[in-house]
């Protein structure tokens, strides 16, 4: 039971040495997909992970209604802001700030009252997510007074949107680009059963079954799908490895990023899987084509 599993094996490697160029070929393809599918995935959990820093840095204000009572209304905001720093902010204080924003072009400002802004409470959430962030604006609507709540929802929740509706494209991009890699190989494995059709047909006249005859280009495609998705994988460790600290010195909200939300280890199996599957996938799609041929109708 165990000798003839290793005899397929032994078949298959050295097929593989005896026809270096389909392996190259066949693994060389297969890598390409894995890094592509790879690094689209990369960039999807990148984008997810600075969204929630972005998130994070932004200050929700609670913006109050006329006549509302600010020191009421920070006291509550304090009892629902799980113990983080709350500023209150009258709309005097925030016409100055506005002031200092536009620099040069304060002159504008000249004639404005006091009261044109309205009273806010400011609750500083550095660090919390984006789903965070949603949910204590959710509850800061409860305050007293308050008229709007506002944590930059009006271009978080877009880019949220348009990151999401990505996700669900590449889905389709991915499947799509799995099954073309997956017919080329085949196509490519096609020539290995081409240059090997002699031996093939000698072992049907003896009374050879398809699955022993196919057993050895199987294992020859998740080898070569195998060999792809590890240098696949090798290869987006490497670019992470380069990319990684510029792109942190670069971007200050990409400090936190790390390995885990770019290339958490389960994405790294289910590539390497992946490339297995799609080598499998090859060369059954070849073998079957040319069994068929073989046996005839």
């Amino acid at each position: 039971m165990v000798i003839r599993p290793l005899y397929f094996v032994r078949r298959a490697l050295d097929a593989m040495a005896r026809g270096p160029y389909v392996a190259i070929v066949g693994t060389g393809t297969i890598f390409v997909a894995v890094f592509a599918i790879g690094l689209f995935a990369a960039s999807l959990g990148g984008a997810q992970r600075l969204l929630e820093a972005w998130a994070g840095e932004v200050r929700i204000a609670v913006y109050l209604k006329p006549g509302a009572d600010l020191v009421l209304a920070r006291e509550e905001a304090v009892q629902l802001a799980d113990g983080r720093r709350v500023v209150a902010v009258p709309s005097s204080v925030a016409l100055k700030r506005l002031a200092a924003s536009l620099g040069d072009q304060a002159n504008v400002l000249e004639g404005v009252g006091p009261d044109a802004l309205p009273d806010a409470v400011e609750v500083e959430a550095p660090g919390i997510s984006l789903a965070g962030a949603k949910a204590l604006a959710e509850r800061l609507r409860g305050v007293t007074g308050a008229d709007e709540v506002d944590y930059g929802n009006a271009w978080l929740e877009k880019l949220e949107r348009f990151v999401e509706r990505v996700r669900f494209a590449s889905l389709f991009m991915l499947a799509a680009l799995s099954l073309a890699t997956a017919i080329l190989v085949a196509n490519t494995l096609r020539l290995a059963v081409f240059a090997r059709r002699e031996e093939i047909e000698i072992m049907k006249l003896v009374g050879a079954t398809d699955a022993f005859v196919g057993a050895p280009f199987l294992i020859e495609g998740l080898l070569q799908g195998l060999g792809g998705g590890l240098l696949g994988v090798a290869a987006l460790l490497a670019v992470h490895a380069a990319a990684a600290p510029r792109l942190r010195a670069a971007v200050k909200m990409a400090e936190g990023l790390t390995l885990r939300d770019t290339l958490p280890l389960p994405l790294l199996g289910a590539l390497v899987a992946g490339g297995a599957a799609i080598g499998l996938l090859a060369s059954t799609l070849a073998v079957l084509r040319y069994l068929r041929k073989v046996s005839g109708p």
